[in-house]
């Protein structure tokens, strides 16, 4: 029985996954929205870090792009069920991201990372980790479920939506410096964040209808 245990997925471990998939989603989405006739090279400077790497492994965009998206959300939600399997602290898990994130600057020949860009994603990310606690700690397995839960209305969860906005603006940002702010990549950006906004105000629609 112990060794069945040890198998079976636990109930955390289906709401990781249901969130994962939720977040790799919305990433398609938004990639499906913005790529398309982009030129590729605008890729090597907006979308650190390890996109050299992804590239090479994928030779496809849209892929590429959710790989990145996904970076500051997996490494939030990893350390999210750390806390909860493990009773990790928000700091003690944060301690780790540091120094892995500080590793990649540290190996990136490309200069399409900085520590600027760093320090906004470690802010995301511990925002991030907020978030997916409360979805982990709350009632509901699917994501719909575990939203409705955690924030219970629609003000609630609009206002954690405008703060995730706000910390991911601020890692564009720093991540635009790296390019001069050309033209091009401030476009991609403005369109990212645009095609980001509006999924996510549908969501926030589904999720908490406004009365008619």
């Amino acid at each position: 029985m112990g060794m069945l245990r040890d198998i079976l997925p636990t109930v955390l471990d289906t709401k990781i996954k249901n969130i994962l998939t939720e977040e790799r989603e919305v990433a398609k989405a938004v990639s499906s929205d913005v790529i398309g006739t982009m030129a590729l090279g605008v890729w090597d400077f907006v979308l650190p870090p390890l996109f050299a790497i992804n590239l090479l492994k994928h030779q496809r965009s849209k892929e590429a792009f959710t790989l990145n998206f996904m970076f500051t959300k997996k490494l939030a939600l990893e350390a999210a069920g750390n806390t909860l399997r493990f009773g990790s602290t928000i700091d003690e898990t944060m301690s780790g991201i540091e120094k892995k994130t500080s590793s990649i600057l540290s190996a990136d020949q490309k200069g399409v990372y900085s520590e600027k860009v760093r320090l906004k994603q470690m802010q995301e990310v511990r925002l991030l980790i907020h978030h997916y606690q409360k979805l982990l700690m709350s009632e509901g397995k699917t994501f719909c479920e575990m939203v409705r839960a955690a924030y219970v209305d629609r003000a609630s969860y609009d206002a954690f939506l405008h703060r995730l906005n706000s910390a991911e603006k601020d890692v564009n940002r720093a991540a635009l410096q790296l390019t001069g702010k050309s033209a091009e990549a401030k476009d991609f950006v403005a369109r990212m964040e645009e095609s980001l906004n509006l999924i996510r105000q549908r969501d926030l629609d589904n999720l908490f209808p406004l009365p008619e």
